[in-house]
């Protein structure tokens, strides 16, 4: 199986002038938070004049649903080149019989470095994190997105992997939050720590066999 490695959804040196908005609101966002930012410096960041941002956007809110929309097509894009079984489109249990555990750390590791250098998926996620606490609207992208949304989509992953006797039956929501926040613990600890990597990398794939030895029904048997 051949894994793809992460690549960034915007390359800066062929950015057209509604990428380079996109990509400078939501470092602007992520650093100063979203009510902390006006259009007029978001032009100056840009290097436009503010009348120039409304031919691509109608205002700030705009901005910010369009950031939402690429981020959520990096994540999709993310998944599908990393061949990631998903449960409305096929067998998922085959599918990861299919995934050694070598080809498992690294599709997750993959998938990590989305989450945490992807300059639009990265500077989402901070912002989400900043703003959860004053902005309802936001507090409820980030549940949907980091935080109940995954507990919810990857309990339904499991849920075919217990059916199909791929995993030990245990509750599916269980199981993902056993998975998944080990891994939201240490996108916090890359965000503060990014010098850690190798180290950080090196976790991840430790939580990634230990949770396959846990939780496979098939434990036993040596991984393909």
């Amino acid at each position: 199986m051949k894994l793809t490695n992460v690549h960034y959804f915007f390359q800066e040196d062929s950015m057209n002038t509604r990428e380079q908005i996109l990509v400078s609101s939501l470092e602007l966002f992520a650093k100063k938070g979203y009510d902390g930012v006006s259009v007029r410096e978001i032009g100056r960041a840009v290097g436009v004049r503010e009348s120039a941002l409304y031919k691509h956007f109608k205002n700030k809110e705009d901005i910010l649903n369009k950031i939402v929309d690429e981020m959520k097509a990096r994540i999709s894009e993310a998944y599908s080149e990393n061949k990631v079984p998903e449960v409305a489109v096929e067998d998922v249990t085959e599918g990861y019989r299919k995934l050694s555990e070598d080809d498992l750390c690294q599709i997750s590791w993959n998938l990590f470095q989305m989450y945490t250098k992807d300059p639009i998926v990265s500077n989402f996620r901070k912002l989400l994190m900043r703003e959860q606490y004053t902005n309802p609207a936001i507090a409820k992208q980030y549940n949907e997105i980091f935080l109940n949304g995954v507990i919810k989509r990857q309990a339904q992953t499991f849920t075919a992997l217990v059916q199909g006797g791929f995993f030990r039956k245990e509750e599916p929501e269980i199981i993902a939050l056993h998975f998944y926040a080990p891994i939201f613990l240490l996108f916090q600890r890359y965000d503060s720590e990014p010098d850690k990597e190798q180290e950080i990398k090196e976790m991840l794939y430790d939580h990634v066999r230990a949770f396959g030895a846990n939780y496979r029904a098939d434990t036993g048997k040596e991984n393909r």
